[in-house]
């Protein structure tokens, strides 16, 4: 399958190109019903743990480059299939049952790998260690798990999970010698008996590496009355745990490292989104945040804007499948280093931007890749300054099969523009 592509304008003399890889189908690489499974996605958790990249991911402040894109596990009550997107073989079968389960990075250079699994009825969390085949640490809730993921250890320095309950948000870190969940928010009149569609965490103290902490959460969540909407929430992790509602219109949202930001400084993160305006155009946004003394995070400046042009021959729009998490949020963001990555997952389409300072959001790039979005990450590709976007895809003549779709952002040259290539 061809995927339709549409040339970005030509911003240098040597203009972007754009190509898409796709994978075979999954039911090439698993069983026909794990391949189902895999597309309706884990209960609880996103696809890929959460729209990764952005701040836990940036090596210019944490010192480390990810390990790839988080394996996709779906369990059973007798085992539970992972689909790793790059790995031979791409599933692998484990003989652990479990509700639903989320897998860490790989952490080390022994290649440990953690998967948290809940266990809905026992009202319990189990953590293996998949290369050594050994349980690491039981953990018994006392309330409903509401969404959980696994946050990338540069995040807090260490193997963590956030859970998040009816209480409100916990970092959880198994191997620790006292492995209790620690709170770093409250949900409060806002969030109580709303639906977390995505959730992740950026800024800094100012510190790097170990030493770097998290200081805000960006929660995405939805209501029975909201439909395709979205509502966005900025909080303050230990810090009161006062929200700041960004917007109840959104479409979708991520957190971004503000460019020129020295590491050595405290800063709080951008927000990017996308929201509808009055044209019904979608319009992505990068704004500020700040940080009052006396009445905490506060919405800043918005300092770059652009539409995201899905074109008026583009009629054709994918139904979503059947999906544990529903198909909300519509567009998902990711962001890593400069990038900026805005998925519109109903009409199968991928804008790119480049985003600094002085030119603000630059177009990289689009594709229609015909297909319904499943979900979509970033991740550091294997050269320095290149970043690559992954996707899971939903096959339009069957709903319970689909295939990984890959694309490389790269530096053009010495211009300092970008373009997307296949890998």
């Amino acid at each position: 399958m061809e995927p339709v592509d549409e040339a970005t304008e030509d911003i240098q003399a040597t203009p972007p190109s754009f190509e898409v890889s796709f994978s075979n189908l999954l039911s090439t690489k698993v069983r026909r019903s794990a391949a189902s499974a895999l597309i309706r996605g884990p209960p609880a958790a996103r696809h890929f743990g959460g729209n990764r990249g952005g701040l836990v991911q940036d090596e210019r402040f944490y010192g480390a480059k990810p390990n790839g894109v988080s394996p996709i596990a779906i369990s059973g009550a007798e085992k539970s299939v992972v689909l790793y997107a790059e790995a031979e073989p791409v599933g692998k079968t484990y003989p652990i049952g479990a509700s639903g389960a989320v897998l860490s990075d790989i952490m080390d250079k022994d290649g440990s790998e953690f998967m948290s699994c809940f266990l809905a009825k026992e009202k319990r969390m189990v953590v293996f260690e998949l290369s050594k085949k050994t349980v690491v640490v039981e953990l018994s809730m006392k309330t409903k798990l509401n969404f959980w993921r696994y946050l990338p250890p540069s995040s807090e320095g260490d193997l963590i999970f956030v859970l998040i309950t009816p209480i409100g948000g916990f970092h959880w870190r198994p191997l620790d010698e006292l492995p209790r969940p620690v709170q770093v928010w409250k949900r409060g009149p806002e969030l109580e008996s709303k639906k977390i569609l995505t959730y992740e965490e950026g800024g800094s103290n100012g510190h790097a590496g170990a030493d770097a902490m998290s200081s805000v959460a960006l929660v995405m969540t939805s209501s029975p009355s909201s439909g395709s909407l979205v509502e966005a929430y900025c909080i303050a992790l230990n810090g009161g745990s006062k929200l700041l509602c960004l917007s109840t219109v959104a479409l979708g949202g991520a957190l971004m490292v503000p460019p020129n930001v020295s590491k050595l400084d405290p800063f709080l993160p951008y927000v990017v989104s996308v929201n509808m305006d009055v044209m019904s155009k979608l319009v992505l946004d990068v704004e500020q945040l700040n940080n009052k003394p006396s009445e905490g995070l506060v919405r800043g400046e918005i300092v770059s804007s652009t539409v995201l042009d899905i074109g008026d021959s583009l009629d054709e729009k994918f139904d979503p499948p059947p999906l544990s998490m529903g198909a909300t949020p519509e567009v998902l963001c990711c962001t890593l280093t400069d990038f900026i990555v805005a998925v519109v997952r109903r009409e199968g389409t991928v804008f790119a931007f480049n985003f600094s300072s002085d030119a603000g959001l630059v177009p990289v790039g689009k594709s229609r890749l015909g297909q319904y979005i499943v979900d979509a990450t970033l991740r550091s590709g294997s050269e320095d300054g290149v970043v690559e976007v992954v996707l899971l895809l939903c096959e339009n003549e069957d709903s319970k099969d689909g295939r990984i779709a890959t694309i490389t952002l790269r530096a053009n040259g010495d211009d300092g523009y970008q373009y997307l290539s296949s890998i």
